[in-house]
């Protein structure tokens, strides 16, 4: 499992935030930081004006699933991809640029720019046509922070090229509050388990 981090947040943090319940359904982690971390050098490529689903941030994440390989023992046709938030958001931009590599994704308060929104961190419809992987998405209906509209959009695109994917919006629910919600955690388990993860 690829874990990706938000805004504001880091590699560490978000693993020791959802990592350990992923570890008990039998998962092993690994999470990068990002041009968007916070309290961790930010390293590279790309700097702090390259947020979201930057081709820097893409270029990690691709790098992070080229580290499992060299390990020699990770079932790579076992890869599976998480994230909220912005994190969410470079997990749909790498799959959309890798559509052969990962098992199954979700993501919580993330999606793509809705028309309209020509520029910003989330991904463009052309980062996401290219994804053949099957995604779950969970979106807080009161989300503060990502309007629900970015994950219909996504629902939208996903539909038009005929990927199998599944949106869930929590009516009321915020950003936060979506990302450990006991509800959203098994239906991705569900999600996992139905795609051959575990």
């Amino acid at each position: 499992m690829i874990l990706s981090h938000g805004f504001r947040g880091n590699a560490e943090g978000f693993a020791s935030l959802i990592g350990p319940r992923m570890v008990q359904w039998g998962l092993v982690c690994i999470a990068v930081n990002y041009t968007h971390s916070e309290g961790v050098p930010i390293g590279r490529p790309g700097d702090a004006r390259e947020p979201g689903a930057s081709r820097s941030n893409v270029q990690r994440a691709q790098m992070t699933y080229e580290l499992l390989r060299q390990l020699g023992y990770v079932d790579m046709t076992r890869v599976a991809l998480h994230g909220h938030s912005m994190g969410a958001w470079v997990s749909i931009a790498l799959a959309g640029a890798h559509p052969n590599e990962f098992r199954a994704a979700s993501t919580t308060g993330g999606g793509v720019r809705p028309p309209g929104i020509r520029a910003g961190p989330a991904p463009g419809e052309s980062q996401a046509r290219g994804i053949r992987t099957p995604f779950q998405m969970h979106h807080g209906g009161g989300d503060e922070t990502v309007d629900v509209s970015f994950d219909e959009r996504f629902d939208q695109v996903l539909s038009s090229i005929g990927v199998e994917h599944q949106l869930y919006v929590y009516p009321g629910a915020s950003h936060l509050k979506v990302r450990l919600d006991p509800t959203v955690l098994a239906r991705i388990h569900e999600w996992y388990a139905a795609h051959g993860l575990f």
